[in-house]
């Protein structure tokens, strides 16, 4: 049971594409930036796709100010020039001098030619309307785990205990034809408002499911998958823990089509996987350790915590710059610190987030408070970052949890045969 545990996400390396990053803009409303007018509509300042012209000034934008074909040329950073909606241009992506100013968090800072993959020195706009887009601006929530995930925890939100007010467990069970011989890997897919997890041990090859509520009758989605964990990547597909095969895949959440071409994983057997917004792939292996895939395909050593863990649920911090593991045999969550190029800096050391009160350390989740939620034998155990305890979702054995439904405050529980659900008082990530 232990060793057929996982959470999500995928990456295929050489089909990963870059997300778009945050834009750069600044706070003033004259020329500069997308097809910027001069002051008053000067000559030429209302052409489609005007430059900034030599006369733009920091005063009004001018009736044609936002010329729609507009491209942040070599002057999108003159003073008080502002992105506005022409700043997804060939010119977008941050620039050597492209700071973001106090006006960074407008409503421009998510121009779709932003580079992806550049933080730039504005980290302080990049929680702004489009700052999620690939990028994890200071204090921006992640954008991965789906394209829909990007705004369900609210920049600069408080949540309370998650606990409080808890609704009772409920129970979903196979189809009446049909029967769950262990399942694993709950994902929500928020641009279905669908639920797929795997059944690691059902004939003839760790099948898939899907439900989509408010139905509780799952519905076969795969009648051959070879999963155990699964995630969701940055385009809405289902990302598989292919442990038969040993390998990771991408499915098409609409057809089960393989997307692109899997990932050997050579002789490691995959557990559980999850994908950051920039692409990279984490994946366990309880046998050998924890691996990193780049968005380039490279698979890493492994990695361990001390020569006896057994790495099993595997999960995200809110902002991504942490890795949680949960380790099977020490029963510990463990975190490690991630490089901006999302490797593993384990030459610093881990630190001990929580010891579980129960067995196994399985699969793991987190809210929008930035809790970590642990399958166990006992149930999910909730701490907070630091590694407080704050209580136990009553569902009994758990293998695996994500977060669903439309408020995403229905927390999804595989339990051996079983899948549960129970109402929160905190969203949550798709996982």
């Amino acid at each position: 049971m232990l060793l057929r545990r996982a959470s999500l996400a995928f990456l295929v390396a050489s089909l990963s594409t870059a997300l778009a990053g945050p834009g750069c803009s600044s706070s003033g409303p004259g020329a500069g930036g997308s097809g910027g007018a001069t002051g008053g509509q000067g000559t030429g300042g209302a052409a489609t796709g005007g430059a900034p012209a030599t006369g733009g000034s920091t005063g009004g934008t001018g009736t044609g100010g936002s010329g729609t074909g507009g491209t942040v040329g070599t002057g999108g950073r003159s003073t008080g020039g502002t992105v506005g909606t022409g700043g997804t241009g060939t010119g977008g992506m941050v620039a050597t001098g492209g700071t973001v100013g106090t006006g960074g968090a407008g409503t421009g800072g998510a121009g779709t030619g932003g580079a992806a993959g550049q933080r730039g020195t504005g980290g302080t706009g990049g929680a702004g309307t489009g700052g999620a887009a690939g990028q994890r601006g200071t204090g921006g929530a992640p954008s991965g785990r789906g394209s829909a995930a990007k705004s369900i925890c609210a920049s600069g939100a408080t949540y309370g205990n998650p606990l409080t007010g808890m609704g009772s467990v409920s129970s979903i069970a196979a189809p009446s034809s049909d029967y769950f011989a262990f399942i694993e890997g709950p994902v929500w897919i928020g641009g279905l408002s669908t639920l797929f997890f795997s059944d690691n041990a059902s004939s003839p090859s760790e099948r898939i499911f899907k439900l989509l509520p408010p139905s509780t009758t799952p519905a076969l989605f795969l009648g051959t998958s070879g999963s155990n964990g699964l995630g969701v990547d940055n385009s809405d597909r289902i990302i598989a823990a292919d442990q038969r095969n040993k390998r990771i895949v991408r499915f098409d959440p609409m057809t089960g089509q393989v997307v692109g071409t899997p990932v050997s994983t050579g002789s490691a057997k995959p557990n559980d996987v999850i994908v950051r917004s920039d692409d990279n792939v984490y994946f366990s292996d309880p046998d050998s350790g924890f691996y990193r895939i780049s968005p380039t395909g490279t698979v890493s050593a492994a990695m361990k915590l001390t020569s006896s863990s057994r790495p099993n649920g595997i999960e995200l911090s809110l902002d991504e710059s942490t890795l949680y593991v949960g380790d099977v045999g020490n029963r510990t969550i463990a975190k490690y610190t991630l490089a901006d190029d999302g490797s593993v800096m384990t030459s610093t050391g881990t630190n001990l987030v929580a010891q579980t009160m129960h067995d196994t350390v399985d699969g793991m989740c987190v809210d929008c408070a930035g809790n970590i939620y642990a399958g166990t034998s006992g149930g999910v155990e909730v701490y907070s970052p630091t590694g407080t305890y704050i209580g136990t979702v009553p569902t009994g054995e758990s293998s695996n949890c994500t977060f669903g439904n439309a408020d995403r405050k229905t927390l999804y529980v595989t339990s051996r045969s079983v899948l549960k659900a129970v109402t929160l008082a905190v969203p949550g990530l798709p996982d």
